[in-house]
């Protein structure tokens, strides 16, 4: 399930935009050109709270999160647009998705979260890292408590610096 960011802390993205912010302002704030907010606008990507109003739109806070998950898919990830609009179908607008989480898994044809995909890699390895804790655990049982945690905090220690495995330790 794709998690939302809540609208609160989405916003805090954009504390000090003003209530409403021109298209130069809000391309401005999001490191993009008025000409490619225009065109995602034309090609359905955004959905403005605000209807065009003569020649100057404006948009709000809201809008501006929106606008931020468009401009990470397309400048970030690199997106073309029309691709893009087709997937973004399977989205609920507004966009107020997280864009480091959300992404497009081409094997499913779907989006996806990082945590899900994490979840379902863990699933699949589940069976290895229960042997091997197990395996482990067998060989830390003859060691008395102090020399077997001391054993298993220099392991860890050396796997996350990634240092060679040291053996396990003789009993005297």
């Amino acid at each position: 399930m794709l998690r939302r960011i809540p609208q609160d802390t989405q916003l805090e993205f954009f504390q000090k935009a003003l209530l409403y912010l021109s298209q130069s302002d809000a391309a401005k704030a999001l490191g993009v050109t008025v000409r490619m907010i225009q065109y995602w606008e034309s090609q359905g990507l955004i959905h403005p709270e605000l209807p065009l109003e003569g020649r100057s739109r404006r948009y709000t806070p809201r809008d501006l999160v929106e606008l931020r998950f468009i401009r990470s898919l397309v400048v970030d990830q690199g997106f073309q647009v029309p691709a893009l609009a087709e997937k973004l179908k399977q989205l609920e607008a507004p966009y107020d998705y997280d864009p480091l989480e959300v992404f497009w898994d081409p094997r499913e044809q779907q989006w996806r979260s990082r945590a899900q995909l994490a979840g379902e890699h863990l699933q699949q390895l589940r069976p290895l890292l229960d042997e091997r804790a197990g395996a482990a655990l067998r060989k830390l049982q003859p060691l008395e408590p102090t020399e077997a945690a001391r054993f298993l905090l220099d392991y860890l220690r050396d796997q996350l610096l990634e240092r060679p495995r040291k053996r396990r330790p003789k009993r005297e």
